[in-house]
């Protein structure tokens, strides 16, 4: 089964390369594409060397950047994975394990973020949200297979085919992301997705770059996203609770969002 793998980097030099350079290793014909949106691009040298398809993008927004690399995979499952993760030997064959089902649209991988304790054995529920999409339940970190709504974003793979029907990722959706969470719905309501322990990666948060942003900046943009979401995935009338819990939410958190969240809902 041929392997499509697109790393989306933002002014992180060398983590792509280097995130590259582990996938070569324990998958040396896995196609790697990497999308850098950075203001200073790659060693041309180390790229050649790595035999990576590497492209250049001037606009800072991950769907943007992920489906850019989505138009030029070849492989049959594809992969999406953040620079700054470590994989492990197993990681990849993991996710691949999974589509041994054909039912299986996509595979959402453990994350273990720095700092957080390494369970070994729990019930946890992963990758959940509720009707009205007013709380998510993420617990990547779990040890139980489980189907899911959504993956991590940092750790996801999924069939072409799906990705090609839907189009993709939003667009639409700016920094600071999300667009996994819309499509592992939009995936979901056509068929399943499952959370795979042993598709573990090592998520080490870097320090700079990425979709990091001034404090307004990011509550405005993010309840765009939320109104946008709501608008997309809860039907009449249970949307109309989905807004009023929100905005209830953000008159408490931050109100100079609440435009945000009501033109995020017309987009």
């Amino acid at each position: 089964m041929k392997i499509s793998v697109v790393i989306p980097t933002y002014n992180r030099p060398g983590l792509a390369l280097g995130l590259a350079k582990q996938i070569r290793k324990f998958e040396p014909g896995a196609e790697i594409i990497i999308v850098d949106q950075s203001d200073k691009k790659e060693d041309p040298k180390e790229i050649k060397k790595l035999d990576v398809v590497y492209i250049e993008n001037s606009k800072a927004n991950t769907s943007i950047a992920k489906n850019i690399g989505l138009a030029r995979v070849t492989g049959e499952i594809v992969f999406f994975f953040d620079d700054d993760v470590e994989i492990t030997p197993k990681t990849i064959k993991a996710h691949l394990a999974e589509y041994a089902d054909k039912k299986i649209l996509g595979v959402a991988g453990r994350v273990i973020n720095d700092g957080e304790k390494m369970p070994q054995d729990t019930d946890a529920v992963t990758g959940k949200t509720d009707k009205y999409l007013a709380s998510f339940t993420m617990n990547f970190w779990g040890t139980r297979r489980q189907f899911v709504q959504f993956p991590y974003g940092c750790n996801m793979s999924f069939r072409r085919s799906i990705l090609e029907k839907l189009r993709g990722f939003d667009e639409k959706i700016p920094p600071p992301g999300f667009e996994e969470t819309d499509l592992g719905l939009r995936v979901t309501k056509l068929g399943r997705m499952i959370f795979s322990p042993d598709a573990l990666v090592y998520h080490h948060r870097a320090s700079s770059g990425g979709t990091r942003m001034p404090r307004d900046k990011w509550f405005k943009n993010y309840y765009w996203i939320y109104g946008r979401m709501i608008a997309r995935h809860v039907s009449f009338p249970l949307n109309l609770v989905s807004m009023f819990r929100i905005k209830m939410r953000v008159l408490k958190e931050y109100p100079l969002a609440l435009p945000n969240l009501i033109s995020g809902y017309f987009s």
